[in-house]
């Protein structure tokens, strides 16, 4: 049937329509009622169900998008604090005089006020009369003789990081490694030298003329500052540094060094050993 206005039909169309609105309505069918009362008494015509709330998945959640970068952070901090190893410590010192402390002078008798300084990168200048020995327990320990102007390096870290660096200017370091120090590779530089450890007892004596390296224990690898490579010192060896233009030279390991660095090495092994 068309949808126009009355005034706008035909003819046939007018008659069609006048006769479709002179029909009754049908009368509804009584079995077809009572089908429909039971059903709805008996709960059998269910309501229409409501929509469930859109779910959003955890990881998409809006405030997980400051939340989870701030963990993040968290995470890490707290994993590149657990890596740090452990302080400096002060096991002795003897002598007279002062030691300076990245420029500070502080008493060789003043253990506690020197070990408060202790910490990686410090510089340290000790008096001609004064010697300490100090550790990072388990990792390394070093004695420092008197004279000597060094630059400690930081503990290597615990799972990364395990690279660390020292520096000696002149005078003679001790140094002995632990078994946490397993894995790690501590530098050494002097003004002719660099000395790779990576697990020893050795001496490294910058004298007027050049730079010792005597191994005690282990090897050690020694490479003038302009030669590369350089070569590995073994176990009762040596290698001495020119800082002139003389090459490298290889001998036995000094006959002064053997008891001193036997000593302090057995001096130190149950701090070592923690």
């Amino acid at each position: 049937m068309s949808a126009r206005e009355p005034d706008v039909l035909t003819p046939e169309e007018k008659r069609a329509s006048e006769a479709v609105r002179a029909l009754g309505a049908p009368p509804a069918d009584a079995a077809f009622r009572a089908r429909l009362k039971r059903a709805f008494t008996s709960g059998a015509i269910a309501g229409v169900p409501e929509r469930a709330p859109l779910r959003i998945p955890f990881w998409r959640h809006p405030v997980l998008g400051w939340a989870m970068p701030v963990a993040a952070a968290a995470a890490l901090l707290a994993v590149g604090v657990m890596n740090l190893g452990p302080r400096w410590q002060l096991v002795s010192s003897r002598g007279a005089g002062e030691v300076v402390v990245d420029g500070v002078p502080v008493s060789i008798s003043d253990m506690n006020g020197l070990e408060r300084r202790l910490k990686r990168g410090v510089r340290l200048k000790l008096p001609s009369e004064g010697q300490i020995e100090l550790a990072i327990p388990g990792q390394v320990a070093l004695q420092v003789a008197p004279g000597t102007d060094v630059t400690l390096p930081a503990a290597a870290g615990r799972w990364f990081g395990r690279g660390t660096r020292a520096s000696v200017a002149h005078g003679e370091v001790r140094i002995t490694t632990g078994h946490a120090f397993h894995g790690a590779r501590l530098a050494v530089e002097t003004p002719e030298a660099m000395v790779e450890v990576t697990g020893t007892t050795l001496a490294v004596i910058c004298e007027p003329t050049g730079t010792c390296v005597c191994v005690l224990e282990g090897r050690v690898r020694v490479a003038a500052q302009a030669e590369g490579a350089g070569a590995m010192v073994m176990e009762g060896h040596r290698r001495y540094v020119f800082n002139d233009t003389r090459a490298p030279e290889s001998a036995e390991i000094r006959p002064t060094e053997l008891v001193p660095l036997r000593e302090f090495r057995e001096r130190r092994r149950i701090l070592m050993e923690r």
